[in-house]
């Protein structure tokens, strides 16, 4: 686990990257395809007054869900965080600005769980191929012969 004092980390400006792999991010692991693979390249830079530049590159698998086949979903984002006092503070400030997320500062500040965080927001809400590869989501439409349902409800209301 990565963790930093966070006043001392903002203070001295300091830099911190390296890479995550499955077993480090299991929140992660849980959303993409099971049994792929995956790095997450991530580089944190603390700067004055108390702020914190994360940026996260990384390509996960993910299901198409037209299709069901797997697709390869890159992610590559930035966020700037700015640490406060409290947890009051954080929320007030977190209100009045879009730009900068508000975080508590700590002396054991978890930045592994934040960074399995941001990428698990980073992903998508419904993996799509632009185009899909397989037919697969056609093999689930009804075929041409089929009847037209609202041929079908016409029959039965003139039955009644």
């Amino acid at each position: 686990m990565k963790h930093i004092d966070t006043a001392r980390f903002c203070k001295e400006g300091a830099i911190l990257s390296g890479s995550f792999t499955p077993a480090d991010l299991p929140r992660l692991a849980g959303e993409v395809l099971p049994a792929t693979s995956f790095s997450v390249a991530w580089r944190a830079h603390g700067g004055a007054p108390n702020f914190l530049d994360l940026t996260l590159q990384s390509s996960v698998q993910m299901k198409c869900q037209r299709c069901l086949g797997a697709m390869e979903e890159p992610i590559d984002v930035s966020y700037r965080f700015q640490f406060v006092a409290d947890e009051a503070t954080a929320q007030a400030q977190d209100e009045e600005s879009d730009d900068v997320d508000s975080l508590v500062h700590a002396r054991q500040f978890d930045l592994q769980e934040l960074i399995e965080d941001e990428m698990l927001m980073a992903l998508p809400f419904v993996s799509l191929h632009e185009t899909c590869p397989n037919a697969g989501a056609i093999a689930f439409l009804p075929a041409a012969d089929k009847p037209n349902p609202f041929e079908v409800l016409k029959n039965l209301k003139s039955m009644a």
